[in-house]
């Protein structure tokens, strides 16, 4: 069960800190641009109204931890990753466990990042977010 409670918070800051790194790839053509975004991740930031000031320091924090997890991969994967946004599909990046380990330090201080933007209200808000997101997943699709 305590473990349980660390998969979860890590499964939502790899989606929020590699959402811009590893795009949906599923999406269908007349997705609508909110529809992307909230497949993405990126929705959750207007349901908890962000302050311009949050969503700029939002952003700077993605496009750090996409340069961080960029210096990781290895050319191969980088020009693997490029194909599969083309053709949009999964990359298959066969990372190493030394990478993997390197990415989950860079998610966890993505999300102690944002953590601290947040106001304790919007943690909150969060929190509860996080706690429906696998009951919402369980729903079929309409």
């Amino acid at each position: 069960m305590k473990k349980l409670y660390l998969v979860i918070p890590g499964a939502l800051a790899l989606a929020l800190a590699v959402s811009p790194v590893l795009p949906v790839l599923t999406e269908p053509a007349s997705a609508l641009p909110g529809e992307v975004a909230e497949r993405r991740g990126e929705g959750w930031g207007r349901r908890l109204n962000l302050t311009e000031q949050q969503q700029a320091q939002m952003r700077q924090i993605r496009e750090s931890t996409k340069a961080k997890i960029d210096r990781i991969l290895t050319s191969e994967q980088q020009a693997e990753l490029q194909r599969a946004r083309q053709e949009r599909r999964r990359p298959n990046l066969t990372l190493t466990d030394e990478q993997k380990a390197q990415m989950r330090a860079i998610r966890q201080e993505a999300r102690r990042q944002m953590d601290a933007v947040l106001t304790a209200e919007q943690k909150q808000q969060l929190e509860q977010m996080r706690q429906q997101r696998p009951q919402r997943r369980q729903q079929p699709s309409p």
